[in-house]
């Protein structure tokens, strides 16, 4: 009686001993890391000493705690870049289940502006939010790679799919299963409110699809239709303050300008084209809402000049295209979507924040990465390079295996031919042969 055997799987470890061989790529996207945290470590420490003497009575209490939280992101990175990505990919279910009950948690907190964004516990604060975006990276990630690709049409194999299966895989597999678990982040992020927190939640998803061929034309014709309802659903916020007044303070007249706006446009105005100077910014003196924070472009600004913010987004575009190589050169699909998840979540955090301090964008809560203050941000974000690091060591080993096994078959060719080529009797060689017998 014939028997089936299974294949073996081996255990998944949470850590590598050795995920891979370290590529130019990914060293050189490291020191784009380096030079940008430490640039942020001394706008913030500019932007911040006048503030936290003002109120915390210490110069140094905004840097401090920001330098501390680094460190803890730096020791979180080197744990994560020893992180199996197949373990990470297990346990994204149950990761997104403890985030709904977070998020749930987060809810019950007492608010704060009017808002409850912050788990509070033992003086310590978790912006859940942003938990649940890096969780939403992993597990869109984990559905759209598990769903079958279709092939090209090709006559000569007589590939032929029907369109129940299109549709199957293409719109209920590629697209609507990977979304369906955003659907009830969305609606607890609404909840507390965290307006922001959901727009970039479903582009960072969105980048995910559009970026890795999920759903085909489907995605992009999706993400337009999206974009032109924005209008529309910009037009019926009437029913949340919060939200209509910073859409009217999104506006070209000044006086109608909500105040953060108006101070941000003064400090990038003031820098001119090379800027007050490192530490002589006015609007930092109290005169600019969050300039910590939100709004710390707006000193850079006006401290270095358009030089230096031009700078600082020719740092970010180097190291997102390189974080793009990186997960375009992935061991497997899944690890490219994670990649274009986190690079996507940097990219449109950093077009958010520089729009919102130039007024093309309505006032919102999203910060700059690795410029602004915040703990929980900081430290997830270095947590989430950690797995960049990962990902891209792991694909550095996958791509000299297969360089090595190409190298082996053109090697075993290169012998065949030889040996084809000693049996082979050329026929000028055998008449002359012949001839002299």
């Amino acid at each position: 009686m014939a028997t089936i055997r299974r294949k073996h799987r081996e255990p998944v470890r949470p850590l590598q001993r050795d995920p891979g061989p370290w590529s130019r790529l990914v060293i050189d996207w490291l020191a784009t890391l380096a030079v940008i945290m430490v640039f942020g470590l001394v706008m913030l420490f500019s932007a911040s000493y006048t503030t936290g003497y003002l109120r915390m009575s210490d110069s140094f209490h905004y840097i401090k705690q920001q330098a501390l939280c680094m460190m803890i992101g730096l020791a979180c990175m080197f744990v994560m870049s020893y992180m199996d990505h197949r373990f990470l990919r297990k346990m994204a279910v149950p990761g997104y289940f403890i985030v709904l009950v977070m998020l749930a948690v987060t809810l019950t907190m007492a608010p704060l502006n009017g808002c409850r964004r912050w788990i509070r516990f033992g003086g310590f604060t978790l912006q859940s939010s942003e938990v649940a975006k890096f969780e939403m990276i992993l597990l869109c990630s984990s559905l759209a790679a598990k769903a079958p690709q279709i092939e090209k049409y090709d006559p000569t194999r007589r590939v032929h799919v029907t369109p129940h299966t299109w549709f199957y895989v293409r719109v209920w597999k590629q697209l609507i299963l990977p979304v369906l678990p955003l659907l009830p982040v969305i609606v607890l992020l609404a909840l507390e409110p965290h307006m922001s927190g959901i727009v970039l939640t479903v582009a960072v998803v969105g980048t995910i699809l559009l970026l890795s061929g999920s759903g085909g034309i489907l995605t992009w014709v999706g993400a337009g239709a999206a974009g032109l309802m924005l209008e529309t659903l910009l037009s019926h916020v009437d029913s949340i303050p919060y939200l209509q007044d910073r859409l009217d303070g999104w506006t070209q007249d000044l006086s109608k300008m909500t105040d953060q706006t108006v101070q941000s446009l003064y400090a990038i105005g003031s820098g001119g084209l090379t800027g007050l100077g490192l530490g002589n910014s006015v609007e930092k003196q109290l005169w600019l809402p969050e300039s910590t924070n939100d709004f710390i472009f707006s000193v850079v600004c006006e401290e270095l000049g358009f030089v230096g913010a031009v700078l600082i987004i020719v740092l970010f575009v180097l190291f997102i295209v390189q974080g793009l190589w990186i997960a375009y050169r992935a061991e497997n699909l899944y690890c490219t979507m994670v990649g274009i998840g986190i690079m996507a979540q940097i990219a449109w955090q950093v077009f958010c924040n520089i729009a919102v301090v130039t007024n093309t964008l309505p006032n919102t809560g999203i910060s700059l990465p690795f410029f602004s203050s915040g703990g929980t941000s900081l430290i997830l974000l270095l947590a989430e390079m950690g797995v960049m690091v990962n990902i891209g060591r792991n694909g550095e080993r996958a791509a000299q295996q297969r360089e090595a096994l190409r190298a082996q078959h053109e090697a075993a060719k290169a012998e065949q031919e030889a040996a084809r080529r000693e049996k082979t009797i050329v026929l000028a060689d055998a008449r002359a042969a012949r001839a002299e017998q």
